[in-house]
C-alpha cells in the first residue's frame, strides 16, 4: 500500500493515462490551428452548375430611345373640298360663257353651258331657297346670290358657310357629258331647284366669268 492508500502496483497506469490525455489535448489544439477554427462553423463553397447564365444585377437605366419611332396614327380623312380655294387676280380678260340654260324634267334638273375659254374650273352655283343670306355669297351678282350647292367640274358640293367653305356630297356624279367646250350636268330635283349662276375660272391667268342669274324652268 502507498501512503495515499492506492495499491502501489496501479500507480504507473494512472501516470500513463494522464500523459495520454495531454497528448490528445495537444493534437486537438494543433488541428484547430491548422484548420483555422475561428469559432464559427465552416461551410463548403457552393459550385454553380455549368450551363446556367450568370445572374447580373438589375439595371436602373431607362430604356434606350430608338432612332425610328412609330408613325402617329393617321388622321381621319376629311371630305374633299373644291380645288379652287380663292378667286385669282384678273390677268387677261376672259370670254363670256354662252348657251347657258337650266331646266327641270320633273325627275332631273339639267344644266348646260358653253365655255369658250379653257377654264380649269367650271362652276354651277345653285340657290335652292331663294335666300341670298344663306350659302356662299357669289360675287358680282347684283342683289346678292346665296349658293346652297355648287358643281365644280364633276363634283357636287354643299355650302357650309357664307365664305368659300364646302363639303362634298358623296355618291353624286353630276357631269353628264362634254362636247368641245359645251358641258352638261344633271342632278336630282332636290339639289337643282331655284336659280343658278354659271362661272368659269382657271385659278391663274384668266379673268373669272359669271353669267346672270338663270331661273330653273320646265324643260
Amino acid at each position: 500500500m502507498s501512503a495515499d492508500g492506492a495499491p502501489r502496483s496501479k500507480w504507473p497506469l494512472a501516470v500513463a493515462g494522464g500523459v495520454l490525455a495531454l497528448v490528445v489535448a495537444g493534437l486537438a489544439v494543433v488541428y484547430r490551428a491548422v484548420a483555422g477554427d475561428t469559432g464559427a462553423p465552416q461551410t463548403a463553397p457552393v459550385q454553380v452548375a455549368e450551363g446556367f447564365p450568370p445572374v447580373l444585377p438589375p439595371s436602373f437605366e431607362g430604356p434606350s430611345v430608338s432612332a425610328s419611332r412609330p408613325s402617329p396614327r393617321p388622321a381621319r380623312l376629311s371630305p374633299s373640298t373644291p380645288r379652287r380655294s380663292a378667286r385669282p387676280a384678273a390677268v387677261t380678260p376672259g370670254k363670256p360663257i354662252t348657251d347657258y340654260a337650266a331646266c327641270s324634267t320633273g325627275r332631273a334638273v339639267i344644266f348646260k353651258a358653253t365655255y369658250p375659254e379653257k377654264f380649269g374650273y367650271r362652276h354651277v352655283f345653285i340657290d335652292t331657297d331663294a335666300d341670298p343670306r344663306t350659302g356662299f355669297a357669289v360675287p358680282a351678282i347684283g342683289g346678292g346670290f346665296g349658293a346652297d350647292y355648287m358643281i365644280e367640274n364633276d363634283v357636287l358640293y354643299r355650302s357650309t358657310g357664307t365664305d368659300w367653305s364646302w363639303a362634298e356630297v358623296e355618291g353624286v356624279t353630276p357631269l353628264a357629258g362634254v362636247t368641245g367646250g359645251s358641258y352638261r350636268w344633271q342632278l336630282q330635283p332636290g339639289y337643282g331647284v331655284g336659280d343658278v349662276v354659271f362661272n368659269g375660272a382657271d385659278g391663274e391667268t384668266t379673268e373669272e366669268r359669271y353669267t346672270p342669274v338663270v331661273p330653273v324652268r320646265a324643260c
